[in-house]
């Protein structure tokens, strides 16, 4: 988190912008995992991607610094 907050603190004056995503347990392949129905419960890869996306399309003078996102549901 401090890397991205001093790029952000740094580079934001040129247009640069970061964002630092903190997910809580997201279904992977992380550490050999074989994700199966089981992993429901959890944030899937494409909820990240969507995120992503929608950062995006944030107005130009928006700069979303920190985001944490968690499942609804715990298992």
């Amino acid at each position: 988190m401090g890397f991205t907050q001093a790029a952000m603190l740094d580079l934001r004056e040129y247009g640069v912008k970061t964002t630092t995503i903190m997910p809580g347990s997201v279904t992977s392949h992380f550490n050999d995992h074989q994700p199966s129905e089981a992993d429901s419960w959890k944030i899937q890869p494409s909820d990240i991607g969507e995120m992503i996306v929608s950062l995006l399309k944030l107005n130009a003078n928006v700069l979303p610094s920190k985001i944490e996102v968690r499942p609804t549901q715990t298992k």
